[in-house]
């Protein structure tokens, strides 16, 4: 397995720990009904921890996966930047769906945490589908 598939990998594995506790815990808070206030402050302190923990926790599994596989060449091969643009192609429309979501939410004239937290979870959803196709690639040969 190579580094950039280790640390797609790492990256999925970080999405699915940091944000599946972050919307289990606050998605049960919002659908439960609430006082758009005090719901606001809880998700906003949630929302940063989370958001917290993931950058740290990705610097740190970043360095670590490097310093036991040793870093590779920095120069991608076609292959790597083509495995790249495709995921980053899917990503982005995952992304664009969930933008569309948010700002439906925003004109229906939805509490904004309930924005917040769909525009939160289109980026995570992006990132998601971005690794899991860069890993399938990878696994494929494409």
């Amino acid at each position: 397995m190579s580094f950039l598939e280790r640390i797609n990998l790492v990256v999925l594995a970080a999405l699915v720990v940091v944000y599946g506790w972050y919307f289990s815990t606050v998605g049960g808070e919002l659908m439960a009904g609430f006082e758009p206030g005090a719901a606001l402050a809880s998700t906003n302190d949630k929302m940063f921890l989370a958001v917290g923990v993931f950058i740290a926790l990705m610097i740190a599994s970043s360095i670590v996966t490097a310093i036991i596989m040793g870093r590779e060449s920095d120069e991608q091969d076609e292959r790597d930047k083509m495995i790249d643009m495709r995921g980053d192609q899917r990503g982005g429309f995952a992304l664009a769906v969930f933008a569309l979501l948010g700002m439906g939410l925003a004109m229906a004239d939805y509490p904004n945490v309930l924005v917040a937290n769909a525009i939160l979870a289109g980026l995570v959803a992006s990132e998601g589908v971005k690794s899991i196709s860069k890993l399938i690639d990878y696994r494929r040969g494409v």
